[in-house]
């Protein structure tokens, strides 16, 4: 089965004492080895001391500093309420989801302190803390004899997901993607530990063959499926939101002839998780391995790791919104929104037209004596923002959280000619991506 590694911790790749090039110093060089063997302690010392707490006593720790950084982290705080806002827009009113968001940082908390625990477990153990539904269906799958490829999320308590091979078929052959920790100590311990389990770490160094071969000789590979990928993956639609996924799993699922499977993980009671897997529509595209991917976590929104910002949007000076959604003629059910702060503008600046799409909507926020220009859109809003002549930080950004609310879906950034220092920095604060559009 698919270890954590692919599911936000990421894996280690067994770097063993290899420096970066930047660290050339041996002043450098010892810093940061004293900063991983530190490191490597303090892992040590939450693993040994979870060990020793009840489970239910250790998810409710965990919940308590999950509830404390809620307090402390202002900008991930922001981060989960707009993943959240884009998830339920339609579906559940601001005060909802700010209760939600909450509820997030506390189940994230005790996931992740629970995962220290459920880490040192013996496999006869893995039983009391983790139920599985529907392992027919991979039951099914297996039998078919090409592979099974399992869409994974950040959810639950995902340290566990290695360990599950131990309550599979007898005989299963389990692997997953991993992503180096940038700690190589750690990286070596954690890769170890996963091997030990008895899976197959693949790296996206590995050549492609390795893992359709391990497939086709009926292996199960998971892939953390619901993280953003950049310019590199292919538009869909996730959530009813416009934006870009790993082809990854429909691309092996091509190759090695292989039968799909979602999972969902959530908490069913402190300490303890319920798996579940679900089935995946045919034909196995992208599209398809998404809303399987949707199912798995509307089954736990509290469960799923929130505090990265899913739906990011990877636009800039280089990269128009345009060439974002390249391939994307329609909007989606829950287009992007963005502020055009046309204040301070050369009177000659037009909007380039690689930054008009249709799943795009423009609120423009103009001077009192600016006139209409011929180049703005149906698609656009006009509004005079009330502020003064030279606002201070303080002043645009209750200007920028007003505009951020007024709508169900959040602002998705601010596109400026002419951004002065003061709204570059509210941006900032209120976590909205400005881009300087010349």
């Amino acid at each position: 089965m698919a270890g954590p590694a692919a599911i936000g911790i990421g894996l280690a790749s067994g770097a063993g004492n290899h420096y970066p090039a930047a660290l050339s110093r041996p002043t450098e060089r010892s810093a940061k080895s004293l900063q991983w063997r530190l490191e490597c302690l303090g892992h040590s010392l939450i693993e040994g001391l979870a060990a020793l707490l009840p489970r239910r006593l250790v998810f409710h720790l965990g919940a308590r500093l999950g509830g404390l950084a809620w307090h402390f982290m202002p900008q991930r705080r922001r981060i989960v309420m707009r993943n959240l806002r884009i998830l339920f827009a339609g579906e559940k009113n601001l005060a909802e989801i700010r209760r939600l968001a909450r509820q997030t940082f506390r189940r994230s908390g005790a996931n992740l302190l629970s995962a220290a625990r459920t880490a040192r477990l013996a496999p006869h153990q893995l039983g009391e803390v983790i139920h599985i539904e529907n392992l027919g269906l991979l039951e099914d799958a297996i039998a078919k004899g090409k592979g099974v490829v399992l869409l994974l999320a950040h959810m639950g308590n995902w340290e566990i997901l290695s360990r599950i091979i131990h309550l599979f078929p007898p005989g299963s052959k389990c692997g997953a993607f991993y992503r180096p920790l940038n700690n190589p100590l750690l990286d070596a311990r954690v890769l170890a530990r996963r091997q030990a389990d008895g899976t197959r770490m693949f790296s996206k160094r590995d050549p492609f063959h390795q893992v359709t071969g391990f497939l086709r000789d009926g292996g199960i590979v998971g892939i953390l499926a619901d993280q953003r990928v950049g310019m590199q993956g292919e538009v869909v639609s996730f959530f009813g939101r416009l934006t870009r996924a790993s082809p990854l799993p429909s691309l092996l699922v091509r190759r090695a002839k292989s039968e799909v499977l979602a999972l969902s993980l959530r908490a069913v009671e402190p300490g303890k998780w319920q798996a579940v897997f679900m089935p995946v529509e045919k034909p196995h595209t992208t599209p398809h391995c998404m809303v399987a991917l949707e199912n798995a976590m509307k089954a736990g929104p509290a469960d799923v790791f929130w505090l990265q910002e899913r739906w990011k949007v990877y636009a800039g000076i280089h990269v128009s919104f345009h060439q974002w959604l390249d391939g994307a003629t329609a909007p989606g059910r829950k287009p992007h929104r963005a502020i055009l702060w046309h204040i301070g503008a050369p009177p000659d600046w037009r909007l380039p037209e690689d930054w008009r799409h249709p799943d795009l909507s423009y609120e423009v926020a103009i001077a009192p004596e600016f006139d209409t220009a011929d180049w703005l859109g149906d698609e656009m809003r006009l509004f005079v923002p009330v502020i003064a002549r030279d606002p201070s930080v303080g002043e645009l950004r209750r200007h920028l959280r007003a505009r951020e609310f007024n709508q169900a879906l959040p602002v998705d950034f601010i596109l400026a000619p002419a951004p002065t220092a003061a709204l570059i920095e509210a941006a900032k604060r209120e976590a909205i991506p400005l881009i300087h559009l010349p």
